[in-house]
């Protein structure tokens, strides 16, 4: 078998008939493959994510599925005995449906499906953030990913960072922004199990019935700031959709205005990422994205 992987899958499942293979994408930390159009495959690239690997089979994807109603991830297959890349693998039955884009919510727009969307969401959101989080064990990558900075960290890389490639104005909004976040967040009481990823790609869709049919892609799924979920509801599916989600949520006025922050500030996590990976069109994507938007409400008051 010349795909190393499979070879390597097959030697841990040799009763495995692995008849079609699909790579799904080169992730920072994995390689990502469907098998037989019926599971995904995670396989680590160094030995941090093995051990991330090791706690999502033992902890975290089991406590999440324990505790929200909507499909996730729950592991078949797995070699954890070693912690090291190309060996280590964890395995999950592919939850059918495919990514609910912006677009998909917005042909649905005034319809019962659209409103089922939101009740799915938000109850999904309720459920995980009021799950009890799971004790990360020794080792596990904390790695500083922009969208895991806390606020007086995001503020410091994007004065230093980011504000000299800013024009006047939103270098203005920015600091505005940053520093009601920071002021927001430290009066936040309430941490929970977040899933820190939130879009179109974990977020999955049957056209067929309509309705959200499925959440995956929790390996940035940690202890944080519920806000940041529901920020980034705002920053994909717009305000409406979110409005909706976090009136269904409950959330009181202090989440909400925490999560609209997040949700301006997301641009600026996205430049600062690109920073970190060396990928210029992320970078110049996220600090246009951000011109952009404070032009607009500039233009608005």
């Amino acid at each position: 078998m010349s795909n190393p992987f499979m070879q390597r899958l097959q030697d841990a499942y040799p009763q495995m008939i692995i008849a079609d293979v699909q790579t799904e994408r080169s992730a920072q930390h994995y390689f990502v493959f469907t098998v037989n159009h019926s599971a995904v495959f995670r396989f680590a690239r160094d030995a941090e994510s093995a051990r991330s690997l090791l706690f999502e089979a033992r902890s975290l994807l089991p406590a999440i599925a324990r505790a929200v109603a909507l499909p996730t991830p729950e592991p078949l297959y797995e070699s954890l005995e070693r912690l090291e890349p190309g060996y280590a693998f964890l395995g999950y039955a592919r939850i059918d449906g495919e990514p609910l884009w912006p677009e998909t919510l917005e042909e649905q727009a005034g319809t019962e499906a659209w409103e089922r969307a939101a009740q799915s969401v938000s109850r999904f959101l309720r459920e995980l953030h009021a799950a009890e989080p799971p004790r990360a064990e020794q080792g596990r990558r904390e790695d500083a990913h922009a969208d895991r900075l806390a606020p007086e960290e995001l503020a410091a890389r994007a004065r230093e960072e980011l504000f000299p490639r800013l024009s006047a104005g939103a270098r203005e909004a920015a600091a505005r922004d940053l520093e009601a976040l920071a002021s927001e967040s430290e009066r936040a009481g309430r941490q929970a199990l977040i899933h820190g990823a939130l879009g179109p790609a974990h977020l999955l869709w049957d056209a067929v019935e309509a309705s959200v049919c499925g959440a995956i892609g929790f390996g940035s799924a940690r202890t944080g700031d519920p806000a940041r979920d529901l920020g980034s509801l705002s920053a994909v599916y717009g305000t409406a959709f979110y409005e909706r989600c976090i009136a269904l949520y409950a959330g009181d006025e202090a989440l909400d205005k925490r999560a609209r922050l997040y949700a301006r500030l997301m641009p600026l996590q996205e430049a600062l990422y690109g920073l970190d990976t060396g990928d210029d069109e992320t970078l110049n994507y996220g600090l246009e994205a951000y011109e952009r938007e404070t032009g607009r409400c500039s233009g608005q008051t």
